[in-house]
């Protein structure tokens, strides 16, 4: 808790003393033939195929855009990259712009990434125990060691309210942060009793006999809410045309993944480390462009639940006005 209040206190020292990157930070960069230049901080993962596929088809060209990723390995790298001007959107998972908001780092919503499946069968985020593993079930998670990427974070908010909504006491477990890649080796090294499994890592498990024990994201609900694009207040109020357009080629990026799966797939290998047979196989995450406003509320009460923040702050703090929020 101490550090990570530390860091949290740094980011905002930083966020002042940058006021999100100066003027000239802020204003938009001129790319080729005239269009705008926005630097965009990603993770190589699957769940950002949209975004490339969007690239691909010049949907965002078309919008006077030219993109540049740069990508980053973790969801903090993101978030201090954009606060200190570096890049102008970021691609992160909720969490942490709902840990950002809570600590005074104005960041805001712009478009959906990605949701959990609608069914336990579909989703791309299983807790997973080894081949031959009495546990079975969300019961018998009560008191196992679980490995997650990250504390604080995604995993370990989503898992303790599936916990609870499961009826398993989330105090009752031990978290231990192991790197997605490094999982399947400590799941089978008994390190640990169960795994939070991710794709390409979650098919790759399973073929290898891994069980399924509890799916969390579909156990608060479909379609829940993962991954965000989100940029600052600063940048908003300087750049609101510049967003519109982001927005609006965004959610047509993900409309159109959304409707050809299998481009989506066949693009996942040109910016991840992902063998395309495997691409072919694993679950993919949901795109829709919605922002569900109420499980956002209920995701904001759950990270103050479980200790992320210290209290939670309207929804509507969270979501820019043209983020096509129904």
């Amino acid at each position: 808790m101490r550090l990570h209040r530390v860091m949290g206190a740094l980011l905002a020292a930083l966020l002042l003393l940058t006021g999100c990157g100066d003027d000239e930070d802020s204003a938009p960069a001129s790319g080729e033939n005239g269009t705008t230049r926005i630097t965009i901080g990603v993770l190589p993962i699957g769940n950002a195929a949209p975004l490339y596929l969007g690239m691909e088809k010049g949907f965002f060209r078309e919008e006077g855009l030219e993109l540049k990723p740069q990508v980053a390995q973790s969801g903090n790298e993101l978030v201090t990259t954009l606060v200190s001007g570096d890049s102008q959107v970021a691609f992160l998972g909720y969490v942490p712009v709902i840990v950002a908001r809570a600590q005074g780092l104005p960041l805001k919503v712009v478009a959906n990434a990605d949701n959990g499946a609608d069914t336990a069968a579909d989703e791309w985020q299983v807790i997973l125990s080894r081949k031959g593993s009495d546990i079975r079930e969300p019961a018998d998670l009560q008191g196992k060691t679980i490995a997650v990427n990250a504390l604080r974070g995604v995993a370990e908010v989503g898992l303790k309210a599936a916990l609870e909504a499961e009826g398993v006491d989330p105090d009752s477990i031990e978290l231990l942060e192991i790197p997605f890649p490094e999982m399947p080796a400590a799941l089978e090294g008994r390190r640990v009793d169960a795994i939070w499994g991710v794709e390409p890592f979650l098919t790759q498990a399973l073929g290898a006999g891994a069980q399924e024990v509890l799916a969390p994201y579909p156990s608060l609900g479909k379609a829940f809410p993962n991954g965000t694009y989100a940029t600052t207040d600063e940048y908003l109020e300087q750049n609101a045309d510049v967003m519109e357009r982001f927005t609006r080629a965004m959610n047509r990026s993900s409309d159109y993944a959304t409707e050809n799966p299998d481009e989506a797939r066949a693009v996942i290998p040109t910016f991840t480390q992902i063998p395309e047979a495997v691409a072919q196989e694993m679950r993919l995450p949901l795109w829709p462009t919605e922002i569900d406003r109420a499980q956002l509320e209920d995701l904001i009460g759950y990270t103050q639940k479980y200790g992320i923040i210290d209290e939670t702050f309207p929804v509507d703090e969270l979501i820019w006005e043209g983020a096509q929020a129904p």
